[in-house]
């Protein structure tokens, strides 16, 4: 009888003391992320960005100088040994890309939705995104690459959907899986990738990935490798014509 009770006693210690590591709630999964990346209120403050670009992929290396605002802006000059080689904007008067010749010519829907898509990742927190129109769910704990994860799925508001997989330590989002094209106004073909985000750096108490490598999921090869040589938070000199389109030059 006291053997039993004794038993009973212990099996619901051992479930009682297992459940808060085996379950979260969304809404404390969001809160726990803004305040490993430095607090709601630091990263709220953040009215746009700029940003230098170290970019490696199998074919060739450039470097990229990337802005975006709160307002929806944003522009991209690659450079290829100091020369400008391609441009992407979302600018006032819409979306638009400039080759290497001069030639100015509109984005196509996709490039238009990734370049979107980019402005909220580099600008705003997960816990700012319901109020942009995402649509968040709490998949639940997930096994990825030999570690167990927090994984969310991310709905934009156009229905691209991506999911994200968070530290349980840290509460940092540690990847993601999407199927999309890497470029999409280069080359449309749609691919299933995993993106790994390797290192994390501080600036202005907000934390901001610093080093990412994207990965084709069907076999393994190496696609990407993004580095960030440079970052300002909150630049006096960024207005909305940075962003304008350009007549050919």
């Amino acid at each position: 009888m006291h053997v039993r009770i004794a038993f009973s006693i212990l099996i619901s210690i051992i479930f009682t003391a297992c459940s808060p590591a085996s379950e979260i709630t969304l809404e404390t999964l969001i809160d726990r992320n803004a305040e490993a990346r430095g607090g709601k209120e630091a990263i709220e403050s953040i009215r746009n960005v700029d940003i230098e670009l170290l970019i490696v992929e199998p074919s060739f290396t450039v470097t990229g100088h990337y802005r975006a605002t709160r307002e929806g802006f944003m522009r991209i000059d690659v450079f290829a040994e100091g020369n400008r080689v391609f441009t992407e904007a979302l600018g006032p008067d819409g979306g638009w890309q400039m080759f290497n010749d001069g030639e100015v010519a509109d984005l196509s829907p996709g490039g238009d939705a990734a370049l979107k898509r980019g402005v909220i990742g580099n600008l705003y927190g997960l816990h700012e995104l319901p109020g942009l129109g995402y649509k968040l769910e709490l998949v639940g704990s997930a096994e990825r690459n030999g570690s167990a994860f927090w994984e969310v799925e991310r709905t934009a508001p156009d229905g691209f959907s991506e999911h994200l997989f968070f530290d349980k330590d840290t509460f940092l989002q540690a990847s993601s899986v999407e199927t999309s094209a890497l470029h999409p106004d280069l080359d449309s073909t749609e691919v299933r990738q995993e993106s790994f985000i390797l290192s994390y750096e501080e600036i202005d108490g907000v934390l901001f990935r610093s080093k990412s490598e994207t990965r084709n999921l069907e076999n393994g090869e190496l696609m990407q490798t993004t580095t960030v040589t440079a970052r300002t938070l909150n630049v006096d000199n960024i207005d909305a014509s940075q962003f304008s389109r350009p007549a050919a030059e």
